[in-house]
This record gives C-alpha cells, sequence and structure tokens, in this order.
C-alpha cells in the first residue's frame, strides 16, 4: 500500500501496530441492550455523535431512511422542510433523570417537532463513553465518544397507535452507541407542526384582517377610534398571548372566556377562525342577540403536569397547547416581530450526547464525500476523533475493512495529521500483510455468522448436506429473506478451499435446484408432476410481500423447468402474470430519415440513453464495438487472470469478464439499430441497462428475487455527492484515486477509495466464484475515476513492489499474449466445465435480471465509468508498461488523462508528487453568481494552501487524452444542487494547466497567475456583497464584523463534555427557556392581561443608537465599491494576457449532458455537435432537434444549472476521433 510498515513500530509506547481486536488490551464488558442487538445487525455505518446531528439537521442520514420516506408522501404543512433545520428547546417538556433525557424542540422555520429520548443503563452509567478517556495514540479499549449506528424504525401500526392530534406522530427512529461497553441509546420522535397550513395562511392573513378592521371603523367608528393598522399583522401575537395565559393558569377556576363582541377578537380572528379555537380546545357558546353573536370561546383547562420535576408529558392536551404556542412564536420571529432572539439548541443537544460543535462545518463540501460517511466523521474533526470512529466502524463493518483503511488514510491526508497519517499508514500495512498470511481464511467472521444465520453452530464442519438442507429451512420460514440467505450460502461456499464442496454450494445460490424449490412449495419428492399444480397460488395469496412473491414465482418457474408436463409451465406464466405484471411494449413510430435514431426510456434510464447517443460518436468505441473480434479479451482462465484494468490495474473474475462481452454484443446490435432503423426511436435492451447498471452481483442475486422480465419504473439518479470544497480557504483536493495517503476522491464526484457502494461495477475482483463477494470487500475493478497514484521517488510514501503484476517482466512496453500456458494441476476438462457453467448463469443473470430501484445513488460520472470498466475488461491489451503495471488499450489511450499531483510543507523547498490516471476532470461552480468553465476547472488545480496543515498543493495534466471529459460537480455538502452557471467555451485552452518544470518561467508565471486568481476571488466577493447591500455601510459594516472575529472561536467545549450524563448538562433547557423567546401581545376590553415585556425605553434608547451614526458613510461606500471594480479589471485583464500568451493545446466541445431537477430526482438529455453538418443537435430520450446557431447552444448552456458532464475533443483531429454516423436509410 502506501508505506513498508516497520516492526519496530509495534515495540513503541502506547502503540497501535496492531489492527482492530487483534492487540493486547484489558478486559472489555460487552453490555448488550435489545436497541443496541438491532444496530449492531443491521451491519450498517455509524457515526461520531456531531455528524449525527449534522445530518439530522442538514435532512440527509447516511443509513436511516426517515427523510427519503417524507419525501414519498404528502404532508399538510405550512412550510417547507428541505432545509438546514433551527432547533428551539420546549422547556417545560424537556427533562433529565438518572437514567434518562428527554429534549423536546421545534423547528424555527419549518415547525416540525424533533423529540430526542436518550437513556441508559443506570447500572452501567460508570461504563458509559466520556471525552476525558480520549488519549493519542488512540487505545482502542478507551471509547470516549458514542458512536451511534441506526438500529431501525418504529414499526408503523406503533406509530400509526400514537398517532394523535396532540402528537402527530410521522416517525421514531431507534439509534444506539455501539462501542461494546456502552448502553447509550436515542430515540428520535419526528412529528408535524400541530397548526396545518390553513391555521398558519389564517393567522398570517393580513389583507383579511384589514378589510374587517376597516369594516369595523365604518360601522362602530366610536368603538374602533383607538385601533391601528397593527393589528393586522398581530394575531400570532394575540394568540401567543391566549396561549400563555391558559398555560399559567393555576385552578380550572381561573380559566378566562374569550368574548366574540371582543373587538380586537372580532376583527383579528372573527368567524373565520372559529374552527381554529375549537380545534385547540376550546368551547364554543352561542348568544344571540339582536342577530348578533354576543357568545365566547372558553379553554379547556390543561391539567398541571403529574410529575414530581414539573415536566409536561409530551401528547398531552398541556403538551399540545405549548407546541401549538412554540409554533406560534416561531411565526412572530418570523414576521420579524420578536423582540430576541430564540435560543437554539445546537450546543446543548452536542453536550447531551458528549461531543462538541465542529467549527465551520456548514458548506464544508467534503462533508458527504465517501471516505466521511464511511467512517462516519466529520472534516476537521481531531484525530482521536478518526481513530475512535474508525476502531468501532470496524466492528460493524467486517465486509468493508478494507474501504475502511482506504478512507482513513485519505481523512489522514486531509487533516495534514502526523500522527492520525502514521496511524493509517501502520493499519494498511498491517492489512496487507494479514491478507498475505490469511488467504481465504475466515479473518472477520464472515462465516460464523452465515452459518448461525442458518442456524448452524460454528465453526464449519458441516457436510454438503447438511448446510443445503439448513438452507432449504431458511428459505421456506422466510421466503422474502432470499436474497439474504443466499449471500450467506455463497460466503460459506467461498470461505472453503475445496472447489467440489464449493461448486456443490454456489450451485444453490445461483439458481434454485429442483428439490429446493419442491421444499420451498411444500411439494412432496414423491409427489408427481400433475400434483405440483395445485401448490404455489395459496403460499402467493397469503402475502403482499413483494419480495416474497418474487421469491415463490421463482420456485414454481423452477418447476416448470423440469417438468415434461406443460399445464406447468402454463401455471408459472400465470403465476408470473398475475402477481409480478407485465407492461406491454408500444409500437415505435416511423422517424425522419434525415436525424439520428433517438432512444427510449426502459425504466427512467434518461441518463444511460444520453450516455449510449454520445459513445456512438466516438469512433474508438464504434471501432471496438464493429470490430470487436480484433479486439476481443480470450475467455481462457489464464487471459483473465492477467487482464489488469484502468490505472489501478484492478483484476477481475470470470463472471464479469463474460458480462463485458455480452455488454458489447448488446451495444454492437444497438448500434446497428442506431445506423439501420427507420423508426423515430429504438430502446437500448434490457440486457445492457442489467450489464451497465447492475454489479455481477446484482445481476445473479437479485434475479432470484424478482425475475419478472418487465423492468419497473425508475426514479432518474442524483446527482453525485459533492467531493470537495469550493472555497479557497479549503479548496477541492487534487484528482487522484491511489491506495496511498493521497486523497483520490477529492476532485471527484464521488469517493475514490477502492470502494463505492453507489457504482455498480466498482466490484471488479479476482474471484473463481460464480458470485461476487460482498461488494467492498475487496478492491473493485476500477474506483470512481478509474485512478491511481504512483509516488515519485522525491514522495514521502513508498510504493510496496507487491502492488505491481509480478507476472510482468521485459524492458519497457512488453507486447501482451494470449497463448502462455497456465500452471494448473487440475483436470483441464473440469476446468473447462465450470468455465461454461459460470459462462451459462451469468448470461442468464443477465438475460432476466430487473432493476427494482434503479440506480440507486448512480449518477452519469458513475454509468459512464460503469461503461468504460466494461469496455475494458472485453477487450486484451496492446502492451504494458513495465514500470507502472499498467496495460493500455484503446480505451485507456482515448480518455484517460494523466495528472500530477504536487504537495509541499511550508519551508521545504521541493515538492512531493505522484502520478493518477483520471477518466475525466474535475470543474466546481461558483458558490454564488456565473464563473467561466476556467475559473471552476481552477477551483481544481490551483494551488491551495492549507494553513492548518501547513501545506500547498496543486495539481497539473501531465497528459492530455485525444477526448477529454470536464464533469461539472453541482453536488453541495447540504445535500442540495448548485445551479449557478458555467459559461462554457467553444473552444478549451487547457495549456494554464499543464505540467511545467519547477524552475521554468512557465511554472513562475503559474504562480504568478495563482496569486491573481485568489486576488479575484476575494474582490468578485465582496463586489457580490457590496452588490446586495441595499443601505450605505452595510458593506463597511460587514467587513468590521469580520475583522472582530477572535480566536475564541477556534474551539468550543461544551457543557458536560468529560461527563455527559450529569444532570445538570440540562440546566440550559429548563422550563425558564420557554420565556426566552415570549411574546406577550396586547388585547382590550374584556380580556385583559399583564405580560412581562421588554422596557420600551431600553428599546427607544437602542433605536437611538442605530439610528445616530459617523457621516459621509455613502461617498465613502461607493468609492470603495469604484476600487473594488477597477482592481477586478485589471486583475482579469494581466490573467488573460497570461493565459493568451500560450494557446498549444486547444480542445473543441462536442457533447454536453444536462440535468434538470433537484439531487434525487431530474432529467437528462444530451447535446452533440456534428463537426461534419456543422449542426448540434438535442437528443431527449426518443425527440431528437437541430440547432444550427453554435452562438446560441452555448449561450443557453451557459446561463443556467444543466450543463453537468462536458465532452471537448482535440482540435487537430477532431474529426478523425468522432463523428455522427448517418442513417443508412437516409443516406440511401
Amino acid at each position: 500500500m502506501a508505506s513498508h510498515f516497520n516492526n519496530q513500530s509495534q515495540d513503541e509506547p502506547g502503540s497501535y501496530a496492531s489492527l482492530p481486536g487483534l492487540g493486547s488490551r484489558g478486559f472489555v464488558s460487552h453490555n448488550m441492550t435489545d436497541v443496541k442487538s438491532r444496530a449492531t445487525s443491521l451491519k450498517e455505518p455509524g457515526c461520531h455523535p456531531s455528524r449525527w446531528i449534522y445530518e439530522l439537521i442538514n435532512n440527509n442520514f447516511t443509513t436511516c431512511d426517515m427523510f427519503n420516506r417524507a419525501r414519498s408522501i404528502a404532508l399538510d404543512v405550512p412550510f417547507d422542510w428541505e432545509h438546514t433545520h433551527r432547533l428551539v428547546v420546549n422547556g417545560n417538556q424537556s427533562f433529565a433523570t438518572d437514567h434518562r433525557k428527554v429534549v423536546s424542540s421545534v423547528c424555527l422555520d419549518c415547525h416540525f417537532h424533533f423529540v430526542f429520548k436518550i437513556s441508559w443503563d443506570v447500572s452501567h452509567t460508570h461504563e458509559l463513553c466520556q471525552a476525558s478517556r480520549a488519549t493519542w495514540p488512540m487505545r482502542e479499549d478507551m471509547y470516549p465518544w458514542h458512536h451511534l449506528a441506526w438500529a431501525g424504525s418504529e414499526p408503523d401500526h406503533i406509530v400509526s397507535a400514537e398517532h394523535s392530534h396532540y402528537y402527530p406522530l410521522q416517525a421514531r427512529e431507534h439509534f444506539a452507541c455501539v462501542a461494546p461497553p456502552c448502553t447509550f441509546q436515542v430515540t428520535l420522535d419526528v412529528s408535524t407542526p400541530r397548526l396545518g397550513s390553513r391555521w398558519v395562511n389564517v393567522l398570517q392573513d393580513s389583507e383579511t384582517i384589514m378589510r374587517e378592521l376597516d369594516k369595523a371603523r365604518k360601522l362602530e367608528p366610536e368603538r374602533y377610534q383607538t385601533a391601528t393598522d397593527e393589528w393586522s399583522r398581530q394575531a400570532p401575537i394575540n394568540l401567543n398571548t391566549y396561549l400563555k395565559d391558559l398555560l399559567e393558569g393555576s385552578e380550572p377556576h381561573t380559566k378566562r372566556s374569550i368574548s366574540k363582541r371582543n373587538k380586537r377578537f372580532a376583527v383579528v380572528f372573527g368567524a373565520r377562525s372559529y374552527p381554529l379555537f375549537k380545534e385547540l380546545g376550546f368551547d364554543e357558546t352561542v348568544d344571540m342577540v339582536d342577530g348578533i353573536d354576543h357568545g365566547s370561546f372558553t379553554p379547556a383547562y390543561p391539567m398541571p403536569s403529574p410529575n414530581d420535576d414539573g415536566h409536561t408529558d409530551i401528547g398531552s392536551y398541556r403538551g399540545y397547547i405549548e407546541d401549538v404556542r412554540n409554533e406560534v412564536q416561531a411565526l412572530i420571529y418570523r414576521t420579524g416581530q420578536a423582540p430576541e432572539q430564540p435560543s437554539l439548541i445546537s450546543t446543548t443537544l452536542h453536550a447531551i450526547l458528549g461531543c462538541t460543535e465542529v467549527p465551520g462545518i456548514n458548506g464544508n463540501a467534503l462533508v458527504y464525500v465517501e471516505r466521511y460517511k464511511l467512517l462516519g466523521v466529520l472534516p476537521n474533526q481531531p484525530p482521536e476523533v478518526v481513530a475512535n470512529a474508525y476502531f468501532r466502524q470496524w466492528e460493524l463493518l467486517p465486509s468493508k475493512r478494507k474501504q475502511l483503511i482506504d478512507a482513513l488514510m485519505h481523512v489522514a491526508f486531509d487533516c495534514g495529521d502526523e500522527g492520525l497519517s502514521h496511524f493509517a499508514m501502520t493499519q494498511s500495512s498491517l492489512f496487507d500483510s494479514q491478507l498475505e498470511v490469511q488467504g481465504s481464511t475466515d479473518d472477520d467472521g464472515v462465516v460464523n455468522e452465515a452459518l448461525l444465520y442458518l442456524g448452524l453452530a460454528p465453526p464449519n464442519k458441516y457436510p454438503v448436506d447438511a448446510i443445503v438442507e439448513a438452507f432449504r429451512k431458511k428459505l421456506r420460514e422466510k421466503p422474502a429473506d432470499a436474497s439474504t440467505a443466499r449471500e450467506m450460502l455463497m460466503q460459506i461456499a467461498q470461505s472453503s478451499k475445496d472447489d467440489n464442496y464449493q461448486a456443490n454450494l454456489l450451485m444453490e445460490v445461483d439458481k434454485l435446484s429442483l428439490a429446493t424449490a419442491k421444499y420451498v412449495l411444500g411439494i412432496k419428492e414423491s409427489e408427481p408432476e400433475v400434483a405440483w399444480l395445485k401448490y404455489g397460488e395459496d403460499l402467493l395469496e397469503n402475502t403482499s410481500e413483494p419480495a416474497e412473491r418474487s421469491f415463490l414465482v421463482e420456485a414454481y418457474a423452477t418447476l416448470a423447468e423440469h417438468a415434461s408436463l406443460g399445464a406447468v409451465a402454463t401455471k408459472a406464466q400465470h403465476l408470473r402474470e398475475k402477481y409480478l405484471g407485465q407492461m406491454p411494449v408500444p409500437e415505435e413510430p416511423l422517424g425522419d430519415q434525415t436525424l439520428p435514431v433517438g432512444l427510449n426510456n426502459i425504466g427512467n434510464t434518461c441518463y444511460l440513453n444520453s450516455l449510449l447517443q454520445y459513445l456512438y460518436t466516438v469512433r474508438a468505441v464504434r471501432e471496438i464495438v464493429t470490430n470487436y473480434e480484433a479486439f476481443k479479451l480470450d475467455l481462457s482462465d489464464d487471459s483473465i487472470q492477467k487482464r489488469r484494468l484502468g490505472g489501478n490495474r484492478m483484476e477481475m473474475d470470470r463472471g464479469e469478464a463474460v458480462v463485458a462481452q455480452a455488454f458489447v454484443q448488446e451495444l454492437a446490435e444497438l448500434f446497428h439499430m442506431l445506423r439501420t432503423s427507420d423508426k423515430k426511436a429504438t430502446r437500448p435492451s434490457q440486457r445492457l441497462a442489467n450489464a451497465v447498471l447492475l454489479s455481477t452481483r446484482r445481476l445473479l442475486e437479485d434475479t432470484k428475487t424478482d425475475p419478472a422480465p418487465t423492468p419497473v419504473e425508475t426514479t432518474p439518479p442524483p446527482l453525485p455527492a459533492r467531493p470537495s470544497p469550493v472555497e479557497r480557504e479549503a479548496p477541492p483536493s487534487p484528482p487522484s484515486s491511489t491506495p496511498s495517503l493521497l486523497p483520490s476522491d477529492a476532485a471527484t464526484p464521488s469517493d475514490l477509495t477502492l470502494s463505492s457502494e453507489s457504482h455498480p461495477t466498482a466490484s471488479r475482483r479476482s474471484s473463481s466464484t460464480l458470485i461476487e463477494v460482498e461488494e467492498d470487500t475487496l478492491p473493485p475493478l476500477v474506483s470512481m475515476e478509474d485512478s491511481t497514484a504512483i509516488p515519485s521517488e522525491k514522495s514521502a510514501m513508498q510504493v510496496d513492489a507487491k502492488m505491481l503484476d509480478a507476472g510482468i517482466s521485459g524492458d519497457g512496453m512488453q507486447k501482451m499474449t494470449d497463448d502462455e500456458p497456465a500452471n494448473v494441476d487440475v483436470s483441464m476438462a473440469d476446468v473447462a466445465d465450470e468455465s461454461q457453467e459460470i459462462d451459462r448463469k451469468v448470461l442468464r443473470a443477465l438475460e432476466h435480471q430487473t432493476r427494482s430501484s434503479g440506480t440507486d445513488q448512480q449518477d452519469v460520472e458513475e454509468v459512464i465509468g460503469s461503461i468504460i470498466s466494461l469496455l475494458q475488461a472485453a477487450i486484451r491489451p496492446s502492451h504494458v508498461d513495465e514500470s507502472t503495471g499498467i496495460q493500455y488499450e484503446k480505451i485507456i489511450e482515448t480518455f484517460f488523462v494523466t495528472t500530477v499531483n504536487y504537495t509541499k510543507k511550508f519551508g521545504e523547498k521541493d515538492y512531493q508528487h505522484e502520478i493518477s490516471y483520471d477518466r475525466s476532470i474535475t470543474a466546481f461552480p461558483a458558490p454564488e453568481g456565473r464563473c467561466s468553465l476556467y475559473d471552476a476547472l481552477g477551483q481544481n488545480f490551483d494551488q491551495q494552501v492549507l494553513e492548518e496543515s501547513n501545506l500547498s498543493r496543486y495539481t497539473a495534466i501531465k497528459t492530455l487524452p485525444p477526448i477529454l471529459h470536464v464533469l461539472i460537480q453541482r453536488t453541495q455538502s447540504a445535500g442540495t444542487k448548485n445551479d449557478n452557471p458555467v459559461i462554457i467555451p467553444e473552444t478549451l485552452y487547457l495549456d494554464r494547466y499543464m505540467d511545467a518544470p519547477h524552475d521554468s518561467p512557465e511554472f513562475e508565471r503559474r504562480k504568478r497567475d495563482w496569486v491573481l486568481s485568489s486576488r479575484l476571488a476575494d474582490l468578485r466577493k465582496l463586489e457580490m456583497e457590496a452588490g446586495s447591500a441595499d443601505d450605505y455601510g452595510a458593506l463597511l459594516e460587514r467587513a468590521g464584523q469580520a475583522r472582530q472575529v477572535g480566536p475564541e472561536g477556534d474551539e468550543v467545549q461544551a457543557e458536560g463534555a468529560d461527563d455527559p450524563m450529569a444532570v445538570d448538562s440540562l440546566e440550559e433547557v429548563d422550563a425558564s427557556q420557554e420565556e426566552d423567546w415570549s411574546f406577550d401581545g396586547p388585547v382590550d376590553d374584556d380580556y385583559v392581561l399583564i405580560s412581562k415585556g421588554r422596557s420600551e425605553s431600553r428599546a427607544k434608547a437602542q433605536l437611538k443608537d442605530q439610528e445616530q451614526g459617523p457621516e459621509g458613510i455613502a461617498e465613502v461606500e461607493q468609492k470603495v465599491r469604484q476600487m473594488i471594480s477597477e482592481e477586478i479589471k485589471e486583475r482579469e485583464q494581466a490573467l488573460e494576457e497570461d493565459y493568451n500568451r500560450s494557446q498549444e493545446h486547444p480542445y473543441q466541445l462536442e457533447a454536453v449532458i444536462c440535468h434538470r431537477g433537484r439531487l434525487s430526482s431530474g432529467h437528462y438529455w444530451v447535446w452533440i455537435r456534428d463537426f461534419e453538418d456543422g449542426v448540434w443537435r438535442c437528443y431527449n430520450d426518443g425527440e431528437v432537434g437541430v440547432e444550427t446557431d453554435t452562438e446560441k447552444v452555448l449561450r443557453d448552456l451557459s446561463t443556467g444549472g444543466e450543463p453537468y458532464y462536458l465532452c471537448y475533443v482535440r482540435d487537430k483531429d477532431k474529426e478523425e476521433l468522432v463523428s455522427v454516423p448517418k442513417r443508412e436509410y437516409a443516406s440511401s
């Protein structure tokens, strides 16, 4: 990996020279609770509490699906909840005991209620995680911080039972700390606002109130003589007062009625609000006198708290009124009538969870990069926090330990901490060494876990028949869990070194045997085929679970495959149609023969269609597809074992090679249809889509639980999680995907570590099995950018010789041959039979698999990576670079860019550098406003100064490919899309990003340009702020405020961090906070309340102070604005002159893939340029349009946030690299 492990480190004091769970440590108690047991059994990643809080308030849990469920249903809520929540406490409902804490809160903006119920076993209080135990080096058995893992949702029937008018519970989620001795657990209740949209609109309808006031003034001028227009905005204030009086009444007899004739009530609320007061529990009386209702509303008495400490029971009538009052107070704050700012609970919540807030985390684009999600930490957290999270995730995710180590190394690089870097490299070396020794042994206990799941006690000393019998029993008991049972059986099979044992088990994994199908359906072995007809229907009728139905239909389909009785096959088809359904394929209309053929959707695959249309124009791809025999990889085991893919030199197994070849065959058929069809549009085959969008493991596993041939409608894929920041203070890391310490994913659309859950083809491993192992247990075929890093001799990292392919020898570029014999000790006939069986199974799975959920967490960049990987896996290399071990072929030569990532510590003279190979480069739109593509790329390539790490770094392009892909990274850390326009040039000159010697004039000019660019960014930001200031002085005031920020905010220590269970840590959320932002409005006539308010004289004094200020601000600020504008022009001119000096690397824009919509949904289409015809064509699924005006196309693309993936082609030979094939019908 990144360095050699030095055994001397084992003797260091406080050594961490062992993998988690293998070092010497004292006795550790394992205190289990029901919630904790569920959390650990889910095998989902946990997280540090600070990340848990961040994900919660930003509606983006990594594992918990609460927010996704909420997005799928229609809620009657007054305000959109898709924002960063600002929670304020309901002090009366919050309390603490010796084993429990409850914090009730409401969002200031959307009025959703969040209740945090924290509990622990009081007998194990001393074993709870405590921050005071943190040390460095971190010890695995110290447990300083909680590590919260999702334990699942409360069942729907329980949530429904507790849902009421007083407590409209929407979701209840359970989380538990997974540290072995800790019993800490959190239950999160989320409920909808108590006041629906109707009543919020009534309270805010100032126009209606004003009309009622005018009407009252005309009818009763003397009575309303003192009424003011301010009444129209005071409905929330008045309601708040009524509710306050109701809650503060000490006895039932003290409650007071509200007269309907109360002049303020009659105008501000009136008859239109009567249902609201009834909903709030007020009793209405009607007293008609001369046609006028003199009745009243009398509130119900909210019984006082029965609790000794006086806290209000959540879900009670009193609690309901308190909740309504909180929402009303939030409305008052929203309208700007609040006398003071509310107190948010963020600091208190961090303290209760035993952690501290991370300064400056909002807007940090690294938050949702895969490495931070996998470790469960936030950027810029201390090394102790990172190490602790790594230890806990190691226990939670045994199948992802390789990926955890990679993530640890990348995070260590991000924070620049030497101790954490040493720890990460040591863990990496130890893990690699362990793999060499252990081989295929059960190093992480997955086989034992699989045995236990099937009801067998470890260790595995069972014959095949015993395991198959246990497997069948599990299928019969829980048909809906068939995929899990198959995965467990696969794990057992793969752990065996006995080929026959493994093959017999894998046969059950791949396709149900007849014996298994009979057992599942309850058919006795002795029953004839005609008796089979009475089975299946009753089981299917008794379940509505889709997975269970799919599996049962599959079982009956297995009967049909083995039956000679035609009625069995007929019934199998009947069951498939009845319980799984089918979708008819409509006839495609004839098309304009002068236009290219469009591509229709096969389940919201507009992203795939866009890419296929683009790749159809690339001559290199067409050459491979149409002349495949000249490039085809021999499917001999020897050829597959020798093949290494991409810059990472990844291995592949036979199943992946077969899928790749099937993909090329399907692509050839599609290209033929695009060339010869007379229809307006055709469609890619399901087989092609499956090959691209599903991993080999998914193909072979999921088809057993969903064999229906009709694809289920899917949602368009989201844009990728943003990998790196755009701010100059924390600019994006250079693009790199490396097993070393450098951050391979920092400049790409998703994590480029050796795994990606969201990448279906990222699981490319050397394996002799029919189905892949867990996707994250070994390195994938390609990383997200399919890039690698090769440190130079000056690099601080060393490359283990084992990283290079031991089978490669010779000098320089070595020609690859397929005729070298393999040294094997098994019968070649057996090998041939096994290979044919694997081929048959993979192809069958590819044919019948349907995607039930589309490409979850995929995006266009990932899908094109999948396509590139498949093309590489399908062809043989032409030569190998002996120095790197990289096998070159037409795909890597066409698309892959070579970059150099330079890093230098402050005070050092020489840069360390590494080389990486990427299939695209990344551009970052501006945080605000427009920017050029050059500026967006500069965020990636320009120098970045990391003050805290004492580092500077930049990236340069070493070699350019003929076709260059540019990803415009539009995903922001808060889970929102950056729609700011990027000005896309027709010709892109890449000279400014090319590598140059550090002693050259070109590099000196580049350093000067970095300084100019940095200054320009600051000036533009300041100019934007100045332009948005309505009042003179605002710009200078902001500048003054910025100068007042002191170092005291650098580190925040929350109260109670050392002892998070201390009851007094809730001092700040007691009942007194209920009045911290209360608003007591005026009432009059027969309903008068005396309220505590702010001093009027104090308010007037403050207003007077605000009105006074220095003179001449307007003139000074105008001069400042002018100076900013002039300096911007001057700097831009200087930069432009430098850039125009060299234009030796021009690239022409050939295609732009666009996305419109939100991150999790939307639509893709592509613009493709036809250089021969001089036109642009827009491919929008089955529709193809033409635009002849290049300037118009570029102008439209540069004014919105739709462009996402740009394809540039080398200008000098662009016609030889790309072209748009003409229809054969059109040419004839």
